[in-house]
């Protein structure tokens, strides 16, 4: 199956070479991925021989959308002019505030790949049975429903989503799938039935996050 390989220290290091003064690295929750220490090594290392840059390690505790809303949080922290202080605490109050959710095809990778040590083993996919799942806080993998057949769970996943997120004309709304942008899109004419959003973005899943979501897996993040 799939392998994932979290990016090396010296990967990170190359990226500090450019011309901002401010680095913010968002990594996949350090439950899911050895990135986050990766890059905090990165970090000191660096540091140990330049200090020329301020470097900041944020942990998603999420992944995917979860990961990119927060870089637009700080994207749009640092054009309003905020300190390099001010950004992070933005971001990490963002995070706080954050929901991830997703329904994938199948579990085998994740299990494979031991991220659902909390779950018992399912027999669901014999019976096409799909879990709606969620990051808790601290970004780890927990189910929080499930149904039969796909369309089901994607509703079901919209449902909690509605059972958390407050005000939504505040907030932007990331989708994202992998290779399926019709069920993606399905998802965002459901929620824009119920509720107005200030912007709902869809994206198609790259690198390590599709690898734990398969083709067919839609995550939400909000």
């Amino acid at each position: 199956g799939p392998k994932s390989s979290c990016p090396s220290p010296e990967r990170y290091m190359e990226a500090f070479e450019g011309e901002a003064e401010h680095i913010y690295i968002v990594t996949l929750s350090k439950e899911l991925s050895g990135s986050y220490n990766s890059a905090v090594l990165a970090k000191n290392l660096y540091e140990e021989e330049y200090s020329d840059k301020q470097i900041v390690v944020l942990d998603s505790k999420s992944a995917s959308v979860g990961q990119t809303l927060i870089a637009m949080k700080i994207v749009e922290a640092e054009e309003a002019g905020l300190s390099f202080e001010e950004v992070i605490a933005k971001a990490e109050q963002f995070r706080e505030e954050e929901h991830t959710y997703f329904v994938l095809e199948s579990l085998e990778t994740l299990r494979k790949n031991g991220r659902l040590s909390n779950l018992k083993a399912l027999a669901a996919d014999v019976l096409n049975i799909k879990p709606v799942m969620g990051a808790d806080p601290d970004g780890n993998i927990v189910q929080l429903d499930k149904a039969r057949g796909m369309k089901k769970a994607l509703d079901k996943m919209v449902t909690q989503m509605f059972k958390n997120v407050g005000n939504t004309e505040e907030k932007v709304l990331a989708i994202s799938h992998c290779n399926c942008p019709e069920r993606a899109k399905a998802v965002k004419e459901k929620i824009e039935k119920i509720a107005k959003f200030k912007k709902i973005i869809i994206i198609n899943t790259a690198g390590v996050s599709s690898m734990y979501a398969n083709d067919g897996g839609v995550i939400m993040a909000v």
